[in-house]
């Protein structure tokens, strides 16, 4: 299921080495890393475009269920958007995963205009279920 998005930009993204981005509320951002995004042709004669942001897992097991998010902001600390995490979509250990999505909105116009280097993200993760069975939160 494809969720909208307010948009992006049209390059493959990483994430700059200096640059600090950090999830909330006791969320953990060790979990999944964006290693970089992409954004695709249009879809429709409408404002929505395709995305692919590729995550990359940073522990020994799998995961079969998922509650996180992958947010964008600005260098600067603006929120521009984010992701829901696909919540029982299985991410393999030590592979690169893909999360695809849709892109729409006023903001496309803001994220066109702003420099590549200019935008990060990060893949916050609330709780997870490992695929041992292992039941892991993350609270404040």
């Amino acid at each position: 299921m494809r969720r909208l998005l307010l948009a992006f930009t049209s390059l493959a993204l990483t994430i700059p080495g200096g640059l600090a981005i950090e999830c909330l509320n006791g969320q953990s951002a060790g979990i999944l890393t964006v290693e970089q995004w992409e954004l695709g042709e249009s879809q429709s004669e409408g404002d929505e475009k395709a995305i692919r942001v590729t995550l990359q897992p940073q522990g020994d097991l799998g995961i079969r269920l998922i509650d996180g998010t992958i947010r964008f902001e600005d260098v600067l600390g603006e929120r521009i958007g984010e992701f829901i995490l696909e919540r029982a979509e299985g991410i393999p250990p030590a592979r690169p995963y893909i999360h695809e999505d849709v892109v729409a909105g006023t903001v496309l116009e803001r994220l066109e205009q702003l420099h590549p280097d200019d935008i990060v993200t990060i893949a916050c993760v609330s709780a997870l279920v490992y695929e041992d069975g292992t039941l892991h939160e993350f609270t404040q």
